[in-house]
């Protein structure tokens, strides 16, 4: 709800400076009045985020734990990947792991409010570790299974990395 109370003022202050800003003269006391009705929003929406966090966290349906729990199996899966030959049964394997990890990057967005800098290094090693299983996944369509083969392991080593750093910010 404070999330929500949140966006309203931000978009009402907003709205509200833009008319007081476009007078002539501007209206100086809408102005300064928009910008602190802004703030206001800002702060709740960032509350909202948090007590969002802290509610998934607390029924299993985010957090860090599910992020674990993702990178986890998304390993598992690819190690047994890496045991295939037949480079047809790769990529459909490695389309489904594409898929599990659609959702990852946007359950992992409220860690940013906890702390900026590790979502951006948890980020940075999850987008590596995807951009290789993508390429991997693009080399065998294409029939390099060499290539599919090196961007595979590429891919796995990037999910253990994150998960690495996923642990490191516990």
């Amino acid at each position: 709800m404070k999330k929500l109370i949140g966006n309203i003022m931000l978009t009402g202050g907003l709205i509200g400076g833009a008319i007081s800003a476009a007078r002539i003269p501007p209206m100086w006391g809408g102005v300064i009045g928009s910008l602190i009705i802004m703030g206001v929003g800002i702060v709740l929406r960032r509350r909202g985020e948090k007590e969002e966090l802290h509610r998934a966290t607390q029924k299993g349906s985010g957090g860090i734990q599910e992020l674990e729990r993702i990178l986890t199996k998304a390993i598992e899966d690819v190690g047994e990947i890496m045991k295939i030959e037949e480079h047809n049964k790769v990529r459909e394997s490695l389309s489904k792991v594409l898929e599990f990890l659609d959702g990852f990057a946007e359950k992992a967005r409220p860690l940013r409010i906890e702390s900026l800098k590790a979502y951006g290094q948890l980020m940075t090693a999850f987008s590596r570790a995807e951009r290789s299983l993508n390429r991997a996944w693009s080399a065998y369509a294409d029939g390099y299974e060499g290539e599919g083969r090196t961007y595979l392991e590429f891919g796995y080593e990037g999910l253990k990395e994150t998960l690495n750093t996923l642990k490191s910010i516990e």
